[in-house]
């Protein structure tokens, strides 16, 4: 019985990966003239504080300098009717899914959403008396949208 041929391999094969090795530690290691840097961490509160620009004396007045009106001076009388509309639509919506879902044992997640869309109420609320229409108006969309995927039944 003859014995199985093994293949021959050139010497230059077996050292390809030694040296593609040693090319790598060599690239890693860095020079050996240069020292490492050396990163020094100063915490926030001894940061010096820079100072203030100096005052231009020669300043312009430009449009984007003074501050935008409020949205709801921009909105028409009857946006502002259909926005509080679609406000109270939404708020309604989830105050009656919160109220189901009140003193009821709930889930981890389901408290999370609960807790979170009454905070919701409670901001739509505070914007509603600083006549914040644009801010109300996504929270209430937002407390509507989350407790809308609370499951209590009614």
């Amino acid at each position: 019985m003859s014995r199985p041929r093994r293949a021959v391999i050139p010497r230059a094969v077996h050292a390809a990966p030694i040296l593609a090795i040693a090319a790598a530690l060599i690239a890693l290691a860095g020079c050996a003239h240069t020292p490492p840097r050396r990163v020094v961490h100063v915490p926030v509160e001894s940061r010096p504080t820079p100072p203030p620009p100096a005052p231009d004396t020669q300043q312009v007045t430009t449009p984007t300098d003074r501050p935008a009106p409020p949205v709801e001076s921009v909105m028409s009388a009857d946006e502002q009717k259909k926005t509080r509309a679609r406000i109270v639509a939404d708020t309604t919506e989830a105050s009656a899914a919160v109220k189901r879902c009140a003193g009821r044992q709930l889930l981890p997640d389901q408290e999370s959403i609960f807790d979170t869309a009454r905070n919701y109420l409670e901001q739509v609320r505070s914007a509603l008396k600083r006549n914040e229409l644009w801010r109300a108006e996504s929270l209430a969309r937002k407390a509507r949208q989350l407790a809308g995927s609370l499951d209590c039944p009614g």
